[in-house]
């Protein structure tokens, strides 16, 4: 871990790896890479791509020459190069990516080289400037999985570990060693385990116990944790090295030393199960806290590896059932992931666009969507678990995500989960409320780009809102007819006569199978519109196939899906049923439990059966023993010789055997080193194979399109020939044609010569007609002018006579209307003086009254007070 806290709270320690992490963010918390366009960052990134392979390249040129030279200035340039690499090249660029990259794996495969040839002088510089190099790699998640899985530098750091003193030096290996084995996975019994678990244990034994001495070095404490984490990271779920460990450690005092570590001393104990060491209830709940606060100090520095492992963890929790237990009784899941809550929205707030801390924020989300997604299935039939007061919380911080490409799935599934499992259907009405963001997941299932994961996940969304009457309308009016065509032309597309187990993707009958039960829910509430669809989708062979597929996928979800669509009523049972039997064994079934998983289920199981194991205070008087009897023959005090000679025997089989012993382990050591080589080569001569078939596949496009190329200009050669022949003939024909021309054009041009002259009397004609014309257009334009000038002042008596006449006739009205309101208001002002002279007379009574009120109320008044008066008279005075 890179952090641990214990349940005091007094251990913490944070690893290096992620110390520049946030080197890029300004104080606004913006990037200056976010106001770049994409194209531009993409520009940006290949050219650092390129920089970083000349860099690269360039170390490879001076390991080669030091390997050679061994000189003090072939080291310099080396070291200088190795500064280089882990400074100026960026942590994204150690990623091999989907298609390998063979430089990578050179310079990886070089580097381990040089640091095995290094190896033997622990205190030269240039082994740690490749130390600090590789921990610069590892802050990459692909680059850190190439370095434990393809390049084996795991074995070659542990026995540097081993050689070195120097604590500051100890506690750098030690940090490496931490990153690099989060979530490791170790098959076999490889030789650098023993050196490794050996030193780590003595590590862990080196501290004295802090009851007796108080005064213990911080340096050897902080040394002792990343020891126990590294031991950790290695048993859990590698039961290779758990028994290694097991069969080398005094288990009782290990578990004594290790209980004051808290976080770490509880996986470990865990780890052991409860055969080995029973934590009690308290401690458990301890540990759960104390991982919620471990998973805070990861999301501040987006750690992937450490909080995966932590998730995990808790995941797996089943398996230990003290445990399971306290998962289940544990109380404060609601507080401990609103504290989640508020470390992801603080540090959301500073993320700046670097791409792999961008990875790396999706990825931690995708392991907390996991997590709370597991303890809302806790919480079913489980009045102690409830997480209704964030709710609300977690479905706006989902809304964020949904759209994600890696965490995504993880994000629809918990809301999937909230929904089915929240109280009182309060997520079903923020949905109902603003379905805004179902609506584009809608939208997004139907698009060709989509992963097949994630509208599966979008489908059992559907199918959950389908259920709620809150949201039933909503998704019924979103999804058309035409929308489960897009999400079935997968299957659709393929022919069938071709149907077998390799033509449709696994995550592609995932997708059908929920998409089919989907528009089945649909038939059911709209048989009209979907019924005759359904029957007629469930003829097909492609479909029929695809159920046959998920009958036997192993999934429990998919199988489930299958048989409710197999619940339909025109569901053709004996065509599926043909299927499920012609696939059998080849079905694309997901595989049984591992045996690793057996064997971790049944951990207590297999540590009964291997007590031998587990005691090594035995092993260590059977080793005394043996000592005192070679003592006891090196002094010549055995007196009995038929005693002495099988003692002799004895001693010389034992020496035998451990001599043995000790060439089986060099020899196995040597194959370790032997494998290392070959899975380094492997790896070598993978990336050259991919980089062979790139480019073998660029030469057949090539050639495809050269070949296609070459067709085309044969068919326009041909074209050219032919159109040329059609070019000639009628060129032959054209020249007749054009000298019988020239015949009836001499003839024309003189019946021409003969229409000019003609042409030309006409034209002195006209010009004399012309002038004729212009004298009379211009008289009768004058005389136009004229009548018009005429006709508009006529016109302007006429309508002013009209206007004069209308002028007249509205002030007769106006004033007829003034006679008759002047009239009115003088009827109005009668009429008002008789009222004024009522209302005066009703004043003048009420005024009476008014003073007659007064009066009563006057006396009113002197009376309660005599009253008051004659009962304060009257009251009994008190005794003093």
């Amino acid at each position: 871990m890179s952090v641990h806290r214990s349940h005091s709270g007094n251990h913490h320690h944070t690893t290096a790896m992620t110390s520049g992490s946030n080197n890029n963010n300004t104080p606004n918390g913006d990037s200056p890479m976010q106001s770049m366009l994409p194209q531009q960052q993409q520009q940006m990134q290949d050219a650092a791509f390129v920089q970083s392979i000349s860099y690269v390249r360039e170390f490879s040129r001076q390991a080669a020459a030091y390997h050679v030279l061994k000189s003090e200035e072939s080291r310099l340039h080396l070291q200088r190069s190795i500064a280089l690499l882990s400074t100026k090249v960026p942590t994204h660029c150690y990623a091999a990516g989907p298609g390998g990259n063979l430089e990578l794996a050179k310079f990886f495969v070089d580097l381990h080289a040089l640091m095995s040839a290094l190896d033997g002088d622990s205190d030269s510089e240039t082994l740690w400037t490749c130390v600090t190099l590789l921990q610069h790699c590892s802050r990459n998640l692909e680059a850190r999985a190439d370095i434990v899985q393809k390049y084996c530098f795991v074995p070659l750091l542990s026995y540097l570990l081993k050689r070195t003193t120097r604590p500051e030096r100890c506690q750098r290996l030690l940090l490496l060693l931490q990153d690099l084995t989060y979530g490791i996975s170790i098959q076999w019994e490889e030789p650098y385990l023993v050196v490794l678990l050996e030193h780590l244990v003595d590590v862990v034994h080196s501290v004295p116990d802090s009851d007796g001495d108080a005064n213990a070095s911080d340096v050897d404490n902080s040394q002792a944790q990343l020891a126990l984490s590294i031991l950790v990271n290695l048993c859990y779920k590698n039961f290779v090295v758990l028994f290694l460990f097991l069969r080398s450690v005094n288990i009782s005092s290990f578990s004594r030393r290790i209980q004051h570590y808290g976080l770490l001393a509880y996986k470990m104990l865990i780890i052991l199960s409860e055969d080995v060491h029973c934590l009690e209830p308290r401690e458990l709940h301890t540990f759960l806290r104390t991982a919620f606060a471990g998973m805070e100090d990861c999301l501040k520095q987006w750690h992937v590896p450490q909080l995966r492992h932590i998730v995990d963890f808790l995941l797996d929790a089943q398996c230990h059932a003290g445990l399971q237990r306290a998962m289940l009784s544990h109380t404060h899941f609601c507080d401990d992931i609103e504290r989640l809550l508020n470390q992801i929205e603080a540090r959301h707030h500073m993320d700046d666009s670097n791409e792999d801390t961008r990875k790396q924020q999706q990825l931690c989300m995708q392991l907390i969507f996991q997590l709370i997604s597991h303890i809302l299935q806790l919480s079913a039939d489980n009045e102690i678990i409830s997480l209704d007061a964030i709710t609300p919380r977690l479905y706006e911080l989902l809304c964020d995500w949904l759209e994600s490409d890696l965490c995504g799935v993880a994000a629809i599934e918990l809301l999937t989960s909230l929904l089915r499992l929240g109280k009182r259907a309060s997520v079903a009405q923020l949905i109902a409320r603003e379905p805004t963001n179902v609506v584009k997941l809608i939208q997004s299932a139907e698009r060709a780009d989509t992963k097949a994961a994630h509208v599966t996940a979008i489908l059992r969304l559907l199918l959950t809102l389908l259920g709620s009457g809150k949201t039933e309308k909503l998704v019924l009016s979103k999804i058309s007819e035409s929308y489960f065509d897009k999400i079935l032309a997968a299957p659709l597309s393929l022919l069938p006569q071709m149907l077998c187990s390799q033509t449709l993707a696994q995550s592609e009958v995932e997708k059908s199978i929920f998409g089919l039960l989907l528009l089945i829910n649909f038939a059911g509430i709209a048989k009209k519109a979907y019924w005759d669809k359904c029957c007629a989708l469930l003829e097909l062979p492609q479909l029929q196939y695809a159920l046959a597929r998920a009958m036997l996928s192993g999934n429990e979800q998919l199988v489930t899906a299958a048989l409710q669509i197999a619940q339909f009523e025109h569901f053709p049972k004996a065509a599926v049923a043909k299927f499920v039997a012609s696939i059998g064994s080849k079905a694309s079934s997901s595989p049984p439990p591992s045996e690793q998983a057996e064997q971790w289920r049944n951990l207590s199981a297999i540590l009964k059966s291997h007590r031998t194991f587990i005691d090594k205070e035995l092993a260590q008087r059977v080793n005394a023993l043996v000592d005192s009897i070679g003592d006891t023959l090196r002094r010549n005090e055995l007196h009995l010789a038929p005693v002495s000679q099988v003692i002799e025997l004895y001693s010389h089989r034992i020496e035998s055997l451990n001599c043995a012993a000790h060439n089986m382990q060099q020899r196995l050591e040597q194959a370790s080193v032997q494998l290392s080589h070959s899975t380094q080569l492997t790896n070598v001569q993978n990336a050259e194979l991919q980089q062979f078939q790139a480019k073998n596949f660029e030469l057949l496009i090539s050639q495809e399109r050269l070949q296609t190329q070459c067709k085309d200009l044969k068919a326009q050669a041909a074209q050219l020939k032919a159109n040329l022949s059609d070019l000639l003939k009628r060129w032959s024909e054209t020249s007749e044609q054009l000298q019988a021309n020239e015949r009836r054009l001499s003839v024309k041009q003189s019946e021409i010569a003969g229409l000019q002259r003609d042409c030309e009397e006409l034209r002195q004609n006209l010009s004399a007609k012309s002038d004729e014309l212009c004298k009379l257009e211009a008289l009768s334009k004058d005389n136009s002018t004229r009548i018009e000038k005429l006709k508009k002042t006529v016109l302007a008596y006429e309508q002013d006579i009209k206007d004069k006449l209308r002028t007249i006739e509205e002030r007769t009205n106006d004033l007829a209307k003034t006679h008759k309101a002047l009239e009115e208001q003088r009827e109005a002002r009668k009429k008002s003086e008789d009222l004024v002279s009522v209302l005066e007379t009703q004043l003048q009574e009420k005024k009476e009254q008014i003073e007659n009120l007064e009066m009563e109320q006057k006396e009113t008044e002197d009376l309660r007070k005599t009253i008051m008066s004659l009962m304060e008279s009257k009251k009994p005075k008190r005794k003093a």
